[in-house]
């Protein structure tokens, strides 16, 4: 029989946490940022488990990190609210700025009922402002973040290489996401027509000028995306998955889920939050996120343009046929891919000495929290127009 040495007996719960599918290097400057004494977003306990406490009544027990994890996550809860309501903040701006300066209402977004009509076509100027305003609304949470938490570059944004997870198997699923998002939130829009609400057709602007509408879907479409994944799948992602993978994946995409403001798509941008966080997880790395976001939000700006040119009735019949097709392909590919390669896209978490209930319950308990929901919801409730 092996004698156990001392250190056999230590528990540390930093040090032994491991983070899937991540480098040594990455092993070593996440625990160096965990363990920072002056760092309150990261928690560490190490304790010899053969020392116990005695408690009258309770007898012997053996200690816990509940204590360290209960505040690291409370810290955790309110940087990801208040980069959140930066978020907002520029957005409500934007809001003004768009209908004080160039009197457009409802902050230049284009709805359903004005597909066909030319009523949403903005000046450059008016792109312009909002293209830089749109920047701005997710560039100050990225350097918000990055300044509060004092997150090493290389654990905040990973970039490393991996072949577990296929970047065509990425996007072929992120495809069939956005095609059943795309049926739904058409479906929504027809009901929500019945009873006289107007929601926004997904963040399509038209430009008076081709030049001005190619650099603002440029900036919509790639910049933008890149910056949302930096902020979810980078530096929110990467912070909360201490308290384990499967919590970092939801809380990141239920953040998400607001980012649009638009209650309609809150469902679609969770899943799509779900599967990204998986998929980063699973390749150690936010490229394929950023890939995937990209080519999801082009298409759906090239669905949304046929439909602005033949208007409202038969650019539904279009959008539901291509989305019908992206199924029928998408599908039997991925499904190909999956049993050639056997990739599967779960995601395992380290228990921690929080319950994923608990986790929750303290999220619902955040007075900083709910003003984010709540300011998020009250934007979206702005954006929605009564016709």
């Amino acid at each position: 029989m092996a004698i156990r040495k001392d250190k056999d007996y230590v528990i540390d719960v930093a040090k032994q946490h491991k983070y899937r599918n991540q480098s040594e290097e990455y092993h070593k400057k996440y625990l160096k940022w965990r363990t920072d004494p002056k760092n309150p977003f990261g928690y560490t306990f190490v304790h010899d488990s053969r020392i116990r406490t005695y408690v009258d009544g309770e007898g012997f027990i053996e200690e816990t990190a509940e204590t360290n994890e209960r505040t690291a996550l409370k810290n955790c809860y309110r940087v990801m609210a208040a980069a959140l309501l930066i978020m907002i903040a520029v957005a409500f701006v934007r809001y003004l700025v768009m209908a004080l300066v160039f009197g457009i209402s409802y902050a230049g977004r284009t709805y359903h009922s004005e597909l066909s009509t030319d009523g949403f076509t903005l000046s450059p100027n008016a792109a312009y402002v909002m293209l830089i305003l749109n920047v701005l609304e997710y560039l100050l949470p990225i350097i918000f973040l990055k300044s509060a938490t004092r997150m090493p570059t290389k654990i905040a944004v990973p970039l490393r290489r991996s072949q577990k997870v296929s970047t065509v198997s990425s996007v072929v699923m992120m495809l069939v996401i956005m095609a059943i998002g795309r049926v739904v939130n058409n479906i929504l829009a027809k009901v929500l027509n019945y009873v006289s609400i107007d929601i926004p057709y997904y963040d399509y602007i038209k430009v008076s000028s081709p030049t001005a509408e190619l650099i603002c879907g440029l900036g919509q479409h790639v910049l933008i995306a890149v910056l949302t994944e930096i902020i979810l799948r980078g530096y929110l992602l990467q912070m909360m998955r201490q308290f384990g993978d499967e919590f970092a994946v939801f809380i990141t995409a239920l953040a998400g889920s607001m980012m649009l403001y638009d209650l309609t798509q809150a469902g679609y941008m969770f899943c799509v939050g779900i599967y990204t966080g998986t998929v980063t997880l699973r390749s150690g790395s936010i490229k394929n996120a950023c890939i995937m976001r990209i080519i999801a939000r082009y298409l759906n700006y090239i669905l949304t343009f046929i439909s602005s040119l033949v208007g409202v009735y038969r650019g539904t019949v279009i959008d539901l046929t291509a989305c019908g097709v992206i199924l029928m392909l998408a599908i039997p590919v991925y499904i190909k891919l999956v049993k050639r390669r056997r990739w599967s896209f779960d995601v395992s978490s380290a228990e921690t000495s929080i319950s994923r209930g608990e986790k929750f319950r303290m999220m619902t308990t955040s007075p900083i929290f709910w003003g984010w929901l709540l300011s998020a919801v009250g934007m979206s409730v702005l954006l929605l127009r009564i016709i």
